[in-house]
């Protein structure tokens, strides 16, 4: 009877040890109400700007030399 009872308990204690681990608490989420987007879309538009500005010249000198 004592042996059933620790293959039971050694049986339950696998089968604890199986069971996957709860994830680590994450990082708490950004809520949008702290998001700045005036700012972000200032950033993309000077960004986009910026990226146009440098593709002009190579353009420009595509287009010359395509004349």
């Amino acid at each position: 009877m004592r042996v059933r009872f620790l293959l039971l308990a050694a049986a339950c204690a696998l089968g604890l040890l199986a069971l996957p681990q709860p994830p680590a608490p994450a990082e708490p989420q950004v809520t949008a109400a702290q998001i700045d987007f005036d700012a972000l879309h200032a950033q993309a538009k000077g960004a986009l700007e910026a990226l146009q500005q440098s593709h002009e010249p190579r353009l420009a000198s595509a287009a010359s030399a395509a004349f």
